[in-house]
């Protein structure tokens, strides 16, 4: 009776192992897409730096390799899985208004007789300058969330909708998403 007992037992804890060893394709897709991220190649990957500064770019995305996270459950309902996840990423939340607060500061006529690409150039060097201040600093700040995460069901493959998931986007750019960009 008792190896009966202990094989039954052994059994059903087999089937829960292989059971639970198995992620959900949205969880598998999600972890892929965190290496890459967390890689700080993502841009060469998904080809994104188009029309921005690569040296700016390089700096998001030296950041993104210091950021982290936990998938704390996965819920599955018909065609949506929704992962509720806790990141946390370098803040740079403030960059753009540092920048208009040091152009403010500035001397008009410095920017006399300055072409619009010198003076823009100046621009991507001073954002350049906050950015690597703020990710070498050693008080750099983090923030940390917890949010879900959105997948919708396309055929055979999970995919992650980025307008339902503004909080992902908002953590995997520094939350700074436009800093890039303006000048």
């Amino acid at each position: 009776m008792k190896k009966k007992v202990l094989l039954f037992a052994s059994l059903c804890l087999m089937l829960l192992l292989i059971s639970c060893g198995r992620k959900h394709p949205a969880v598998k897709d999600f972890e892929e897409s965190m290496k890459i991220i967390q890689s700080g190649n993502y841009g060469k990957e998904a080809n994104l730096s188009n029309g921005v500064d690569s040296e700016i770019f390089s700096l998001i995305e030296e950041g993104s390799k210091k950021i982290t996270y936990k998938i704390n459950k996965t819920e599955t309902k018909k065609d949506e899985a929704i992962l509720n996840v806790t990141m946390k990423a370098p803040d740079l939340t403030g960059v753009q208004q540092e920048m208009l607060q040091k152009f403010s500061t500035l001397n008009p006529n410095e920017f006399l007789g300055k072409t619009e690409a010198e003076t823009e150039k100046f621009g991507q060097d001073l954002v350049k300058n906050l950015i690597k201040e703020k990710l070498n600093s050693p008080d750099l700040k983090f923030m940390e969330e917890t949010f879900d995460v959105i997948y919708k069901k396309d055929g055979n493959k999970w995919i992650m909708d980025p307008m339902s998931n503004p909080k992902f986007i908002k953590m995997t750019s520094l939350d700074e998403p436009n800093v890039s960009s303006r000048t």
